[in-house]
């Protein structure tokens, strides 16, 4: 089963979106980062827009490409990913044994979890978690 609207939304702002109160928007609000607005159903959107395609939404300023990512994800697959990844912050032989920040920090960890799911291993999650401590 697909992630539900409410997961949906969690996954938007830990990857930096920020709500914006519309009442012409589904639900009444949208989400957007760097001018880039969230879809939560692309089909939907289409119709309501009198059936675009990809790259009309994306010259909209629709976030097509993160769409498509995480549109196969389901709740559960968020969740166990997002477990899976402090499993491994205290495990003595893991490489992301103690990195405690990363639990504060829920974008990276859902990032982290993101690219897990992906087939990216421990090594390279580490190595992504160091890169996004320079910023």
């Amino acid at each position: 089963m697909k992630m539900d609207y409410l997961k949906n939304i969690e996954l938007a702002v830990s990857l930096g979106f920020e709500e914006v109160p519309d009442e012409n928007a589904y639900k009444g609000r949208y989400y957007i980062k760097n001018g880039i607005i969230w879809i939560h159903d692309i089909g939907a959107l289409k119709h309501k827009l009198g059936d675009i395609s990809d790259q009309e939404l994306a010259a909209l300023g629709y976030d097509v490409d993160s769409y498509y990512k995480y549109v196969d994800f389901s709740n559960e697959m968020v969740d166990k990913e997002i477990e899976r990844i402090s499993t491994l912050i205290q495990i003595p032989d893991s490489v992301l044994f103690g990195r405690f920040d990363i639990l504060e920090d829920s974008a990276l960890i859902k990032t982290m979890a993101s690219l897990s799911d992906e087939g990216f291993d421990e090594e390279i999650l580490a190595d992504f978690a160091h890169q996004m401590s320079k910023d």
